[in-house]
């Protein structure tokens, strides 16, 4: 008999660049920290794929020997810089969505993922710096949402602490472990990343880890779908 229940460890962190608020280089140690985890699911932001900032791409795909998807968002040098998405899963399908951008441009990387006998949509962004540009991102977002059917989780960094959708039905995994009052961002001390799940997803556990190798925390959660 097949299982209809599957356990994932989730985990979105914005590694600005592999390095810390020093700008002190931390990609090999923010590596270790993912290797320890062992996550299943691991949406990574401000990540580069270039000659001026590093290959981080295939750094962290070398070393967790994950599969991955990248979000091309801004070109730098031979390459880019945008948001990955890594999973020990099989990915079956790719789509990038290039977001209202005031100025740097912004995007979502959706894959689908094969886990057991169910299909899984993830989603990771970044999203703008402005009100009026977020605005707009979240209602792009939120059209997309709409149009899937599967168990579904977004998460990435916001850049706001008031995420402003107006008829998505997702858990905010934070308010509902009650722990919602802890910071993400290190200069702020306020909570400007997340991870939402559909109605038909668990969640079990949810916490940040208060590690200064980048200027946000990594924020994890534990799920069944």
């Amino acid at each position: 008999m097949k299982n209809d229940r599957y356990f994932l460890k989730v985990i979105t962190y914005n590694i600005h660049s592999g390095k810390d608020l020093s700008n002190i280089p931390q990609l090999n140690p923010i590596i270790e920290f993912l290797k320890n985890n062992h996550a299943h699911v691991i949406g990574i932001q401000e990540i580069n794929e270039n000659n001026q900032r590093g290959n981080q791409i295939s750094q962290i795909e070398d070393a967790l020997k994950m599969n991955y998807a990248f979000a091309p968002n801004v070109k730098i040098g031979n390459g880019f810089y945008g948001v990955g998405t890594f999973t020990s899963f099989k990915i079956l399908e790719v789509h990038y969505l290039p977001l209202s951008s005031e100025k740097e441009q912004r995007g979502l990387i959706h894959t689908i993922l094969k886990v057991g006998d169910k299909n899984f949509n993830v989603l990771n962004t970044h999203l703008g710096l402005t009100i009026d540009e977020r605005n707009k991102q979240f209602e792009e977002i939120e059209r997309f949402i709409h149009s899937l059917h599967s168990p579904t989780i977004l998460m990435g960094d916001f850049n706001t602490t008031t995420p402003k959708f107006n008829s998505l039905r997702m858990i905010d995994t934070a308010k509902k472990m009650k722990k919602s009052f802890l910071p993400t961002f290190i200069p702020s001390k306020k909570r400007i990343d997340y991870i939402f799940t559909s109605h038909s997803i668990q969640i079990l556990h949810y916490n940040v880890i208060p590690i200064t190798m980048s200027d946000h925390y990594p924020v994890m959660v534990d799920i069944l779908i």
